[in-house]
């Protein structure tokens, strides 16, 4: 399906939900980590948690992210 053809309802609900799945995970697994003394799970733990902000940030806009955007998320946008 391509970008036009998304509503940005629709896009708001499923990026919602799959934020809320990494954020979890991701707190989670950084909670097992600590409990277990072992930093992989951690590492993932904050990468999960990276991806659920990145999912926040498209809930917020409506549609879906450029590439550019999901990396960089730091940079200032152009408002044309």
């Amino acid at each position: 399906m391509s970008a036009r053809n998304q509503s940005p309802r629709t896009v708001r609900i499923i990026s919602g939900l799959l934020a809320i799945v990494w954020l979890c995970a991701g707190f989670v697994a950084i909670v097992l980590g600590v409990n277990m003394s072992r930093w992989l799970p951690v590492v993932i733990g904050v990468a999960a948690i990276w991806y659920g902000l990145v999912w926040m940030r498209v809930v917020r806009k409506g549609r879906q992210l450029t590439i550019r955007e999901a990396l960089m998320p730091w940079r200032i946008e152009d408002p044309r």
